[in-house]
């Protein structure tokens, strides 16, 4: 059996059909996920994030199927999916599809199930206000996290961004933040952080001893610390994902004209921002910023 590409199957053991109940052997087992890896950095071309999450994937479904691949299982395991989010089982299948119809070359065990639906509107996502935010802030005692949790709120960026991002992208001068973080789906922008965040970021990295590139090197334990703190004393759920929200809803109603809204986001085509790459095309975006004023801390007086 062959794998898409020039990957082969590493195991004769391994049957796929629609009544085949075979397991696969343990040691085939644990020698598949390492190839499956392999074939998602280098013929896929994911990113190290998206392949740690998509390898996790399959290592829950072949715990729960007990190494069996057919028709069957696959149903089984995405109806447990079925009362989650549409993305979160849209994010099952996706990574199913990549092991079995790309990976293992087996389609037609995966050809008729269906991505959900997803609403274009989304749900209705409750913003916390600036007090609210403050609060979420003010529970915080360690520098990286205060750091991250204002970075993240007067930038817009994505989790991933936040996360990848290193020291050299961000220009502490202007203030300014240059992710590179380009992916088939999504892509960066060119944002900036805000006034009241630039001495909590100073102190932090002033502090810094490691010799790590990125700008906030943190485990996930600690990332989901951040957020379940912040959300706690706020008494409002606050993520990046809200966060994100809460940048381009302020940037609306400070008037802040969408193309640039989308610049600072990641939603602007290459050729837009290879235009303000340039000194006066960052300074133009840097003027449109400082416009939004945002502010979430009245002075900075919390170290």
């Amino acid at each position: 059996m062959e794998a898409a590409g020039s990957n082969p199957a590493p195991s004769t053991n391994f049957c796929i059909s629609g009544s085949n109940q075979t397991s696969l052997l343990p040691e085939s087992y644990y020698h598949l996920l390492p190839k499956y890896e392999e074939f998602l950095r280098i013929n896929l071309r994911l990113e190290d994030r998206t392949i740690k999450e998509s390898v996790g994937n399959i290592n829950r479904f072949f715990k729960l199927s007990k190494a069996k691949v057919n028709y069957e299982v696959v149903k089984q395991y995405l109806c447990i999916y079925l009362r989650k989010r549409p993305k979160t089982y849209n994010s099952q299948l996706t990574d199913l599809r990549r092991f079995i119809r790309d990976f293992l070359n087996k389609k037609e065990v995966v050809s008729t199930f269906k991505m959900a639906p997803v609403d274009s509107i989304g749900k209705i996502v409750r913003l916390p206000t600036n007090r609210q935010l403050r609060l979420g802030f003010q529970s915080l005692n360690d520098r990286k996290e205060r750091a991250i949790y204002l970075f993240t709120a007067t930038t817009g960026l994505r989790k991933c961004e936040i996360l990848t991002i290193l020291k050299e992208q961000i220009d502490r001068k202007t203030r300014g933040v240059i992710p590179n973080h380009f992916t088939r789906k999504k892509r960066s922008g060119i944002t900036f952080y805000s006034k009241d965040t630039e001495p909590f970021l100073d102190v932090y990295l002033q502090n810094r001893k490691d010799p790590d590139p990125k700008l906030f090197p943190i485990s996930d334990r600690q990332w989901r610390k951040i957020w379940r703190k912040a959300s706690k004393a706020a008494k409002i759920r606050i993520t990046p994902q809200v966060l994100r929200a809460w940048f381009a809803t302020v940037m609306g109603e400070k008037l802040i004209p969408d193309r640039f809204v989308d610049i600072f986001q990641g939603r602007a085509p290459r050729s837009i921002l290879a235009k303000h790459y340039t000194g006066k095309g960052m300074q133009r975006l840097r003027k449109v910023y400082q416009k939004a004023n945002l502010r979430i801390l009245p002075e900075a007086k919390y170290f």
